[in-house]
């Protein structure tokens, strides 16, 4: 009888979650871990609700022209990244927006605060505007990695799914030039039942690139995905992607990482396993505990962000509201919650 590849890696899961968690409570009670970071390690800033491009699958409907202003100028992101130096600094910021490039010189400043303090970044762009000159200037920063997003092996599909013409092609000339330059590269692939033919044929090309690794990942209901259910992979297409996975990850092993991702409830049950070491700021100054948890602790702009994670950061993942909405997720990742939806919880 052959295994099924989900129930296998669904156990896998669980086994690496339990181990985790254990892990961190043996090092805990051993005084070599922390009970409660008094300071966040990572913070991720959403530079923008601004987007040249609308994916159809947007998890936080970035590009929506009803949206108001952004709240977080400019000018307060880097009074803000100033205020976290002198703080004490953290050790990774995620760039992510919207389109954090839509920022221009001013995402440079932003960046070079935190980098004169030591901080590392993971970049999250869909590459439109990467052009030679701005890479170069990219290249002085640590990374984790600098996130592509490529929908497609070809432009039709990304097109397509992307709703702009020519994004596929500067997609592509954008994440050759990051490689190009020594950045590390990860390419960031939604996976759907309109594409999921052409997943060998993707890695090809972000082989060619020079990516380091691939995330095929499944697309979630949230944001602009919410109402587009068509876009989410059944039981069986899973199955199938999983069984591609596992050939490709023989295939490409010590060339290219073949990256899958995790589901939603999984990710945020590790979350909760682990004392809370970051947070998302928002557009509007929210601060939001995940991407896909839709809980607030605060606003930068209303009050001081220190004061905020003292008081509520701690044991936020233990909150009552929090497990509920985490133990809300069905097998097919889905809630009865919309994340970037529905309207945030403050907790």
């Amino acid at each position: 009888m052959a295994r099924d590849i989900l129930k296998v890696y669904k156990a896998n899961d669980m086994k690496m979650i339990k181990q985790e968690k254990e892990n961190i409570e043996n090092l805990i009670n051993n005084e070599l871990y922390p009970k409660v970071f008094t300071f966040p390690l990572t913070l991720q800033f959403e530079l923008t609700t601004r987007c040249n491009v609308y994916c159809k699958h947007c998890y936080n409907n970035s590009g929506d022209i009803s949206y108001p202003p952004d709240k977080m100028t400019a000018q307060k992101w880097k009074e803000f990244s100033e205020y976290i130096v002198k703080k004490g600094g953290i050790f990774q910021c995620v760039i992510s927006g919207g389109e954090p490039l839509l920022l221009g010189d001013d995402l440079f400043d932003i960046m070079d605060i935190l980098h004169d303090d030591g901080t590392s970044f993971l970049v999250i762009s869909n590459g439109f505007l990467l052009t030679e000159e701005k890479v170069k200037r990219f290249e002085k920063y640590r990374y984790k990695w600098f996130q592509v997003s490529i929908d497609g092996s070809n432009a039709e599909w990304h097109d397509d799914f992307r709703q702009r013409k020519g994004s596929w092609e500067r997609a592509v000339n954008g994440a050759y030039m990051i490689s190009k330059y020594g950045i590390p590269l990860t390419v960031a692939h939604s996976v759907t039942p309109g594409n999921l033919h052409q997943v060998e044929e993707m890695c090809q090309l972000a082989y060619e690139l020079g990516a380091g690794s691939i995330i095929l990942g499944e697309v979630n209901p949230s944001g602009r995905s919410a109402n587009s259910l068509d876009l989410l992979l059944t039981i069986e297409q899973k199955r199938e992607l999983y069984n591609k996975i596992e050939h490709l990850n023989k295939y490409y092993a010590g060339k290219m990482e073949i990256q899958r991702s995790s589901s939603v409830k999984n990710q945020l049950q590790r979350y909760m396993n682990t004392p809370n070491m970051g947070a998302i700021i928002r557009p509007n100054g929210d601060i939001r505990l995940d991407c896909m948890a839709p809980f607030l602790l605060g606003n930068v702009l209303d009050d001081d962000f220190e004061n905020i994670w003292l008081e509520k950061a701690g044991d936020c993942w233990k909150n009552p509201k929090v497990i509920e909405y985490v133990d809300g997720f069905n097998d097919m990742d889905d809630n009865e919650y919309k994340n970037y939806y529905d309207e945030d919880i403050l907790l």
